[in-house]
């Protein structure tokens, strides 16, 4: 072997020891970990309530006299009627927290029971409503001030008092909603020879539309 040969043999040696030393020293390669892909669900947005809306409505009417306080006075109940009435109000929207007002008026003429020429006739309120919505659906409550009126005989008395109730409905396309309600009114009122007061109670379907 020449001494050219000889001399390029042991370079190469030397490099190749050299390179093995250095990467023991610098001990085992790290392999760097392959990042997690984490999927995060879209979180759902309550539908946006807020404005004004109006609408109409078809309720099923109970209910009758819980107090008469003339001459032998009797508390006759109301005889099931159906009635037809319309609303309209204004919410405001804080997160999932909805409030507003509403003007509502339930149209009906609903004999008592054994008494006829005697009936309990419309009611109009108003209402504060407070309502949690979730997704595209509002649960409510109100409460607020009704009129109503009674007839007997020919005399004609108002009655005036409070209302409260529950409800849920439920937005569509559109802009626009049904919903169910249910809901009494407590109203009293004087008439010649005393007092009368009637509960009203209705389940009500409502269909309506936001502006």
């Amino acid at each position: 072997m020449s001494m050219s040969k000889k001399i390029i043999l042991a370079a190469t040696g030397s490099l190749l020891a050299l390179t093995a030393t250095s990467a023991l020293a610098s001990g085992p390669v790290a392999v760097q970990p392959v990042p997690e892909v984490v999927y995060t669900a879209p979180v759902a947005t309550a539908h946006n309530w807020a404005g004004g809306y109006g609408g109409l409505s078809f309720s099923r009417v109970t209910g009758g006299i819980n107090e008469n306080t003339t001459p032998g006075g009797v508390t006759p109940d109301m005889e099931g009627d159906n009635a037809f009435g319309a609303f309209a109000g204004y919410n405001w929207q804080s997160g999932n927290l909805v409030y507003g007002g509403e003007l509502n008026y339930t149209h009906f003429a609903t004999p008592f029971v054994g008494f006829p020429g005697s009936q309990q006739e419309n009611v109009i309120e108003l209402r504060a409503r407070l309502g949690y919505a979730v997704n595209n659906v509002l649960i409510y409550g109100f409460v607020g001030a009704a009129r109503s009126s009674i007839e007997d005989g020919g005399i004609s008395a108002s009655q005036n008092g409070v209302s409260y109730g529950l409800g849920a409905q439920m937005a569509f396309r559109n802009n626009m909603f049904a919903g169910l309600e249910v809901g009494r009114r407590d109203v009293s009122g004087d008439v010649p020879t005393g007092t009368v007061g009637t509960d009203i109670d209705t389940v009500t379907l409502r269909v309506g539309f936001q502006f």
